[in-house]
């Protein structure tokens, strides 16, 4: 692995899938029982100690910027979710850390489009990207076909990730490349 050319992507990993709301209610079974939370954060402190690029990606409504809120997809504006200045868009407790890039401008599930991702990746010199977060169905897996189409190689990261059925997680998991946590530790670590 070539560390300064690796970078691990959190996609939505934000109170609104991870506490109550409805959305969590959606995934809370995947995300309990594959121990989403405690494996990221095992995951997440291994990278940053061995200085892997993570880059946040937060999915944020804010009904003040006209131009990108018509943008944004109808159910996530009706269902009152990842409000701006609300818990719902904040972080889960103890995912981001100062030093974290952040993606900004997102208007649609992928997380490429109107957003500074790619610029960011550019800027970083990645070639290798390592995807995780909610849902992998839908943003995760969106992401990782454009990220694929810019050439970079994106990897889904199973155990850290969580869609409504596992059923539906393993189809994706067996569509792309796909890593557990403690393989990519271990590879982090080489």
């Amino acid at each position: 692995m070539r560390k300064n050319k690796t970078a691990i992507l959190v996609v939505e990993f934000q109170k609104t899938w991870t506490q109550d709301s409805f959305f969590h209610f959606l995934i809370k079974k995947e995300y309990t029982s594959r121990k989403v939370h405690e494996n990221s954060l095992k995951l997440l402190n291994a990278a940053r100690e061995n200085g892997i690029n993570i880059i946040q990606s937060p999915f944020i409504i804010d009904r003040n910027d006209k131009e990108r809120y018509k943008k944004i997809p109808l159910l996530p504006k009706l269902l009152g979710q990842f409000t701006a200045n609300t818990w719902r868009a904040e972080y889960t407790d103890g995912i981001f850390k100062n030093g974290d890039y952040e993606v900004r401008g997102r208007t649609a599930f992928d997380n490429t489009v109107d957003s500074n991702l790619i610029e960011i990746l550019q800027t970083l010199k990645t070639k290798t990207v390592y995807i995780m977060g909610f849902t992998t169905d839908h943003c995760v897996a969106e992401t990782i076909d454009s990220l694929l189409k810019f050439g970079y190689e994106a990897v889904l990261i199973k155990d850290v990730s969580a869609t409504f059925k596992n059923k539906v997680q393993f189809r994706v998991e067996d569509k792309y490349n796909s890593i557990t946590v403690n393989e990519l530790i271990s590879k982090i670590k080489e």
